[in-house]
């Protein structure tokens, strides 16, 4: 499938990559000029005889960073107060709970049924 305008190009570059986060910076600086500075920039790359070195970032080394954040944690570990385990809160089952005469009187036998049958539901799990 040939391309429908060979001099239009649309570009997205790696935001996570300092080197296209540098350039896409430059090239946002150029305003309505961007093709002109690619132009330009390509041109010189190809023509130069003497490319400088551009420095390349350190590749990534997984196993490094796994060792420095196992090294973290267990310094955050050891050094972390050992809490007591809170106290276990008696939950009262069902039977336990007793109404006031007042109470059940205000809810009504269907108001003490839907809580019967609430509780039920619950105990079922």
């Amino acid at each position: 499938m040939a391309k429908k305008d060979l001099y239009k190009f649309t570009i997205q570059f790696n935001s996570g990559d300092p080197q296209h986060q540098q350039t896409s910076e430059i090239l946002n600086r150029q305003g309505r000029r961007k093709a002109q500075f690619l132009v330009n920039a390509v041109m010189h790359y190809l023509h130069c005889s003497e490319t400088p070195n551009i420095p390349q970032p350190a590749p990534v080394d997984t196993a490094v960073i796994e060792t420095i954040v196992r090294r973290i944690m267990s310094e955050q570990h050891s050094e972390e107060p050992t809490m007591p385990k809170p106290a276990e809160r008696k939950i009262p089952k069902s039977k336990d709970i007793t109404f006031d005469q007042d109470e059940a009187d205000m809810l009504g036998e269907d108001g003490m049924a839907a809580i019967a049958n609430t509780m039920a539901m619950f105990r079922r799990g």
